[in-house]
């Protein structure tokens, strides 16, 4: 009795290793004259190959009345996070197209990003943001929703967005807007 125990232990054992190595081996494996092809899969693109993204920014128009979105092609990332932070880089590098003006101050740096499970996005920039912002009470409302409108246009987790400078939450950027809660997007003022 002892030994019909033993045998059926290295039989489920010798099952259990063959099964795996039909789970994980590349090459065919023959057991009792049938052949056991590994099942063919669609190739997976290693994780460092991304692909690119086209994506709206938000910058005011030259007579400063309204946005309008300039298109860019970005590399997506593997996250909304890691997204939304180039999408973000891209934005303080300024419109290209000349009937255009952008609407992050010139040494704007974006320092952190995270979203939480409700959809606010934690923007962290530096000081530049704040110490940086000129044209009143306008420029500082075209500033603050061009971030906004840009997450959230382009990232659907994205529904509100919390503006930071150097990881504090500030009651506002130049003194005008309330920044002291995630804000929604708003595309007219």
């Amino acid at each position: 009795m002892r030994q019909m125990k033993i045998v059926a232990a290295l039989i489920a054992l010798l099952v259990g290793i063959v099964g795996a190595i039909a789970l994980w081996g590349n090459k065919s494996i023959t057991m009792n004259s049938t052949t056991v092809q590994p099942v063919a899969s669609e190739p997976m693109k290693p994780p460092f190959e991304s692909e690119r993204k086209s994506v709206a920014l938000f910058f005011v128009t030259r007579d400063g009345n309204s946005f309008h979105e300039e298109t860019r092609e970005i590399e997506g990332g593997v996250t909304t996070t890691e997204d939304a932070k180039r999408i973000l880089i891209e934005l303080t590098k300024g419109p290209e197209r000349g009937d255009l003006l952008p609407t992050i101050p010139q040494g704007t740096q974006l320092l952190n990003l995270f979203i939480d499970s409700s959809g606010t996005a934690y923007v962290d920039f530096n000081r530049g943001l704040r110490d940086g912002l000129k044209r009143g009470a306008r420029g500082e409302l075209y500033t603050i929703f061009s971030i906004v409108n840009t997450l959230a246009s382009n990232l659907v987790r994205i529904t509100r967005v919390q503006i930071l400078v150097e990881g504090a939450e500030i009651p506002t950027l130049g003194g005008h807007i309330d920044t002291r809660m995630a804000l929604p997007p708003q595309y007219v003022f």
